[in-house]
């Protein structure tokens, strides 16, 4: 699994899915993982699991 740290994790989402991405979880708040958390994981054409992760300030 690769995680990524993006400024938004609904446009890195749509961005990589245009690229062949497979969305795995669409994009959500998570908030019992960490305050502020936005997730989403995807699989690359490769079978590799990426997962987006984004934090707002409260």
């Amino acid at each position: 699994m690769v995680v990524l740290r993006v400024d938004d994790v609904g446009t890195a989402t749509a961005t990589l899915t245009a690229h062949g991405t497979t969305v795995l979880t669409e994009p959500q708040e998570r908030p019992d993982w960490g305050p502020g958390l936005r997730t989403a994981h995807l699989r690359t054409p490769e079978g590799t699991l990426v997962e987006l992760q984004s934090y707002r300030p409260d």
